[in-house]
């Protein structure tokens, strides 16, 4: 068996999450035994069994008509809008009705031969919007590489210089709110650690927040940690708690690292963070500047010892692997 993995993306224009979660993802089968591999759009090679699809749009459709010409089996992994509030259900049914290329999404997803999604609610959207078979639907979490499952010896305090401090991931956009964010840990004068790039596009949004962390001392922003390294896994080793109060996100990697390191986490009160991974997280009524002052020191007031969460075991390398690897042998079961 030969899979094929194909970006969302190019990845000098945009990598993020998702991204990361395909290349880590395909280094977790190759473990597994699969024969996987990037597909080089430049070659004319085409020994291989499945085309594995990461996101679906117009920029991959005639990947799929042509896959489908060459018999090869379809996967895709997807991330889907929640549809949390009455505006986003409208709109979605104002696109049933009237939009053709919501009608042509569907029809490509009936091509697919199976799709992956990250959580249940995740499943119960695409069956019920996209009009996707459970019987074609894997529920397969995100990736949580292993060290952060274990002890690291680094101090990220000594080295840095900073302790007793809130940590935020991830790239820096107006989404994921790092500037409120900041402005709480300001006002409550409690450390803030950051460690992210400025997203394409949101440099005006990235210079804003570095005007901000130049004036006041208490905030730390390391604009990149290569991903699993000593340091990085050390920040959330070192952190009071990990914080993303983010508008928008489908399984945040960030806040499972965090649970994985058995760290209190707080996050904005949307769909995507009533996910039995982030059962014990402390929510923010909103976006607003108090609402993470209060959340954030909900988390920090509370005596109470986090219980380790076993739920975030599914999410360990070897377990995603051995997932995706009977979601390919599942095509030659038929």
């Amino acid at each position: 068996m030969k899979v094929k993995y194909y970006p969302c993306q190019p990845h000098c224009f945009a990598f993020g999450g998702f991204d990361m979660q395909m290349l880590n993802t395909m280094d977790s089968v190759i473990k597994c035994g699969i024969l996987a591999s990037k597909l080089d759009v430049w070659s004319r090679d085409s020994d291989f069994d499945i085309i594995h699809l990461w996101g679906i749009g117009t920029y991959n459709y005639q990947v799929i008509d042509w896959s489908k010409k060459a018999e090869k089996f379809i996967v895709a992994t997807v991330l889907l809008p929640y549809f949390g509030t009455i505006r986003s259900k409208i709109g979605h049914f104002y696109r049933v009705i009237f939009s053709k290329s919501f009608k042509q999404q569907i029809r490509y997803y009936e091509i697919i031969d199976r799709i992956i999604v990250v959580n249940d609610l995740q499943g119960l959207m695409l069956n019920k919007y996209y009009k996707v078979p459970f019987s074609k639907i894997d529920i397969i979490p995100n990736i949580v590489e292993n060290q952060y499952f274990e002890k690291q010896e680094l101090d990220f305090g000594i080295k840095y210089g900073i302790r007793d401090y809130v940590l935020c991931t991830g790239n820096i956009s107006a989404r994921k709110n790092q500037y409120n964010l900041a402005l709480a840990c300001i006002n409550l004068k409690q450390n803030l650690v950051l460690i992210g790039n400025i997203l394409d596009g949101e440099l005006s949004y990235g210079k804003k927040l570095e005007e901000l962390v130049e004036s006041n001392h208490n905030v730390l922003w390391i604009k990149e940690l290569p991903k699993g390294s000593e340091d990085l896994v050390a920040a959330y080793q070192n952190c009071s708690l990990f914080a993303l109060p983010s508008f928008d996100e489908t399984q945040p990697i960030s806040a499972l690292e965090a649970t994985a390191m058995n760290k209190p986490v707080v996050l904005m009160d949307k769909s995507y963070a009533h996910q039995s991974y982030y059962k014990d997280a402390i929510l923010c009524k909103s976006h607003l500047v108090k609402d993470i002052e209060i959340a954030i020191n909900n988390s920090l007031e509370s005596n109470n010892k986090l219980i380790e969460n076993l739920e975030i075991l599914k999410c360990k390398e070897e377990n995603v692997g051995k997932m995706y690897r009977e979601c390919y042998f599942k095509l030659f079961t038929k």
